[in-house]
Order: C-alpha cells, then sequence, then structure tokens
C-alpha cells in the first residue's frame, strides 16, 4: 500500500503544508524530544556499527512510547524538551563526545527510524524540514493504515481491521485517537472486553472524552456503527 504513487503524493502534500505558515513550527519554541539520564546530564544514545546516535523524538508521548518499551528495566531517564535552535546546539555539543549521528522517532517494536550525520543538520530549517518529512510519512501512514482497517471493519472483516488498527497504533501512531475508537468498537462486537477498555483508557488519556463515552454507551447496548473519520 506505501508504495502506491497516491500515498507518495498525499505524504509530499503534507509535507509541503508542514514546511509553511501556519503549520510551519517556530525555530524557538519545542518540538523535539530528548532522553537523559536521571541521574546525570548524560544523553541517552543507541549504538550502530559507524557509530552513536542521539535519540530524538517527535512528541513526549513516543519518547514514552519508546521507554516503556525498550527500556522497561533500566536506569531510569529524563524528557528534554528542546526548539530546533536548541536541538541544533546540542547536536554540536553531543558531537564532542563523538556521538555523530541523530535518529529522529526510532519505532520500539520494529527499530525503523529516520536516521542521518548529526554534521548535516546546521540550521533550524533543517530540522524543521527533517521533522517535517518524518511527520508528513507518519500522518500519510495513519491515513492509510486507518482507511483500510475502517473499510475492512465495515465489510465485516472483524479480525482484520483489529490487527490493521493495532499495527497502527503500536508502529505508526499511537496518539491517532481514530484507531482507538476503532478497536474500542471492535471490542463490543467481538466481545473482547480487553480490547475495549484498553481503547477507553488510551482515549482518556488522549482527552477523547466524546468519544470515550460513545464507547461506553456501545458497550451498554451492544451496538456499534464504524465510521470512516470518527471526530
Amino acid at each position: 500500500m506505501e508504495k502506491a504513487e497516491s500515498f507518495a503524493g498525499r505524504a509530499a502534500e503534507i509535507e509541503d503544508e508542514l514546511r509553511r505558515l501556519p503549520r510551519r513550527p517556530p525555530d524557538d519554541e519545542p518540538l523535539f524530544t530528548e532522553l537523559l539520564g536521571a541521574t546525570n546530564s548524560s544523553v541517552v544514545t543507541v549504538t550502530f556499527d559507524d557509530g552513536l546516535c542521539l535519540q530524538v523524538f517527535s512528541t513526549p508521548l513516543r519518547a514514552a512510547d519508546y521507554v516503556r518499551t525498550v527500556l522497561p528495566g533500566g536506569p531510569p531517564v529524563r524528557y528534554l524538551s528542546s526548539s530546533p535552535l536548541q536541538l541544533i546546539r546540542m547536536l554540536r555539543d553531543v558531537e564532542k563526545s563523538k556521538i555523530e549521528y541523530l535518529i529522529l522517532d526510532r519505532c520500539p517494536r520494529c527499530f525503523i527510524a529516520v536516521r542521518l550525520a548529526g554534521r548535516e543538520m546546521t540550521t533550524a530549517n533543517d530540522l524543521i524540514n527533517l521533522w517535517s518529512i518524518q511527520k508528513a510519512t507518519e500522518l500519510a501512514r495513519a491515513d492509510l493504515y486507518f482507511s483500510y482497517a475502517s473499510e475492512s471493519a465495515q465489510a465485516g472483516r472483524l479480525e482484520i481491521a483489529r490487527d490493521v488498527a493495532l499495527e497502527m497504533v503500536g508502529h505508526v501512531s499511537l496518539e491517532d485517537p481514530r484507531p482507538h475508537v476503532l478497536l474500542g468498537q471492535l471490542g463490543v462486537r467481538l466481545k473482547d472486553r480487553r480490547l475495549l477498555r484498553e481503547a477507553k483508557v488510551f482515549l482518556r488519556f488522549l482527552k477523547v472524552d466524546r468519544w470515550e463515552q460513545k464507547l461506553h454507551q456501545a458497550a451498554r447496548s451492544g451496538s456499534t456503527e464504524f465510521q470512516d473519520h470518527p471526530s
């Protein structure tokens, strides 16, 4: 699905929107999240054959999901929010410690991520462009996955819809409320209480109260109505 021209076109459209005002992030406001050791100021890195990488995330929730999934038994960490300008200065500082690469939004379940040499990032605009590319791909993938899951649910292919929605949550976007709504509805239809309960928990965390209440009503009545784009 991701090899289709329509996917590439949609990602390019989103990227163009993110690079321009009003959606372009400011240079001097928090945009990235890094991980620091809880007892010192050292950054948390990941090692590849060709060197150390500074781990950077596009949202605090992505960073927290990585820590919870990959580092559950490790030493405690702190979260540092930084603007593009601040991250440029950090890249120059960590180069002194031989941390020569930047890795953005590493998936904690399959470890796919954008990785490049930190020296290629010299201005705040470079980082914003990198963020735009990564975020555009994420949003386009989210639309693609959700559309397929929603269409599968409407066609009665409930297990396929569930699996695709779970894949979307685990590998594409934990913060998009749409798959959580769909998973809750599928939990009702499949009589899967755990699936319904976890969907409610995520929606409550994301503060999508209206849809959490709809799932509660669906669970009580036993009926659901799958929609393409809940809002």
